[in-house]
């Protein structure tokens, strides 16, 4: 057997072997691609602009204890002029996020992210719908695929010298046969330099020894961080957390009108406000991370691992950008459209491979046939 023989082997059995499973991921990747766009509509997330100030940090409290107050509030993400207040809400087994009106302080509305055809949406692309056992399923599945593209492209490339125009223009006038195999063949070619990156990007999420071998190579073991604390006063001098947590989201969203801020509420005597300040179209790698003194509000230095975007250490910088990679938002709307027709690409190849492999094999059976 020769090499090229042994690769398109292993390129077959491992396309038999994972097909399936990674038509599905590949395909709810691709819907999921959307997920900002689909939950904006199905949660309600767009308000009316108001000629009027954003509501504070005590009236979210008043809202969420008149219609929630089982629920712990956790962060407050104040955005653009026309939407709404995003509240993250936590309770025993899940968690929720609460849409606020910014004017009004109305719940619009509430949503347990764990239910809904949108988490159903992401847990299939994670892990199958199956929980843990699922998700190393996924992973698995994903390092195979990656040997699935290499291979491909080895089987793409002539057996003797360069590819020629046949390789790259699909014949759409061609037999059922002869399209469908220009479908998986060229199309492939295509898609695999945009998943060669989705696809990698997940490898590195779904293990460990990719993540910690990437943190050895980089320093990050090497790096001390430290952290942001309040100093807490004596019981006598404790002023109103309120007043500081509204002072601050004020101060903030006003400091930044481009941007998106976050403020997390602190729940440990010693825990400090963080605010993070948030470029909507720039990616993760664009974040700063500020921290202040609940008790005083007063901002609070030092070389923190969450702190401004500059300062962020290499794998921390890797890290960010492995999720803008992965659903194409590193390159804006353009890239979020090209990993999206890439992964929808990537469905439809163990269909159009599994039909190759078919198609050869009736026809070596009808030569075996004839033969006789």
């Amino acid at each position: 057997m020769t090499l090229r023989k042994l690769i398109a082997n292993i390129h077959l059995y491992i396309g038999l072997l994972t097909g399936l499973l990674f038509f599905i991921i590949a395909l709810s990747g691709a819907i999921y691609t959307w997920q900002p766009e689909f939950s904006r509509i199905a949660f309600h997330q767009t308000v009316i602009q108001e000629n009027k100030p954003f509501i504070s940090i005590t009236d979210i409290k008043n809202t969420l204890e008149r219609n929630f107050p089982e629920g712990d509030f956790r962060t407050a993400l104040y955005r653009d002029p026309e939407s709404a207040i995003e509240v993250l809400i936590y309770v025993p087994g899940t968690y929720f996020h609460a849409y606020i009106n910014p004017y009004s302080g109305e719940l619009i509305h509430l949503q347990d992210m764990n239910k809904g055809w949108i988490s159903k949406l992401k847990n299939l692309h994670r892990n199958l719908l199956l929980g843990p056992p699922g998700r190393e399923i996924v992973h698995w599945v994903t390092l195979l695929a990656m040997g699935m593209l290499i291979t491909g492209m080895v089987i793409w490339w002539p057996v003797q010298g360069k590819p020629g125009k046949d390789k790259f223009n699909i014949k759409w006038s061609a037999s059922p046969k002869k399209l469908n195999y220009d479908l998986h063949n060229i199309l492939g070619f295509y898609a695999t330099w945009i998943l060669i990156f989705t696809i990698g990007t997940g490898i590195f999420w779904g293990f460990a020894v990719v993540r910690e071998s990437l943190k050895e190579f980089s320093g990050e073991n090497t790096l001390n961080w430290e952290s942001p604390q309040s100093l807490v006063p004596p019981a006598s001098q404790v002023n109103s957390k309120d007043e500081v947590l509204n002072r601050l989201i004020l101060e903030y969203h006003t400091g930044y009108p481009d941007s998106e801020v976050r403020i997390n509420i602190p729940h440990k005597e010693e825990e400090a406000v963080q605010l993070s300040v948030i470029q909507p179209t720039a990616g993760i790698n664009a974040v700063d991370f500020y921290y202040h003194d609940q008790y005083t509000g007063e901002l609070i230095r030092g070389n923190f691992q969450n702190g401004l975007a500059e300062n962020r250490s290499t794998f921390g910088k890797i890290n960010g950008l492995v999720y803008d990679i992965h659903f194409g938002s590193v390159w804006g709307l353009p890239g979020r459209i090209l990993a999206c027709f890439a992964s929808l690409i990537g469905a439809s190849l163990p269909i159009t491979g599994f039909l190759v492999w078919w198609n050869k094999r009736k026809l070596k059976n009808k030569k075996s046939i004839n033969s006789i």
